[in-house]
């Protein structure tokens, strides 16, 4: 009788930072940080700590990225474009920046 295992997670996986997540998503960095504070965003771990037992480095393992953008994100395949722009449907138009008004 022949028994097989099947390893559900490979033996190389990477760890993002935030900086790699900000460059990976199509959003800005304030956006990335609102993400993360999510409660179904995946556990950051620590990568390395000082030697007074606090982080010094968090990371988030890849495949476990890749599982929240699958169930969250939507890819740009799916958006359909308006004929008559090049902005997704469903978005609000860009609003155009008012001048700051001095107050005295």
């Amino acid at each position: 009788m022949t028994t097989t295992t099947t390893n559900t997670t490979t033996g190389t996986d990477r760890f993002l930072t935030v900086p790699e997540l900000i460059e990976r998503w199509p959003i800005g960095r304030n956006s990335t940080y609102a993400l993360i504070k999510s409660p179904d965003f995946p556990r950051a771990l620590v990568l390395l700590r000082q030697a007074n037992g606090l982080a010094r480095s968090m990371g988030y393992r890849e495949a476990d990225i890749r599982a929240f953008e699958e169930a969250h994100m939507v890819h740009a395949s799916e958006l359909e474009l308006e004929d008559d722009t090049d902005e997704p449907a469903g978005l609000p138009p860009a609003k155009r920046a008012q001048p700051r008004r001095r107050t005295r």
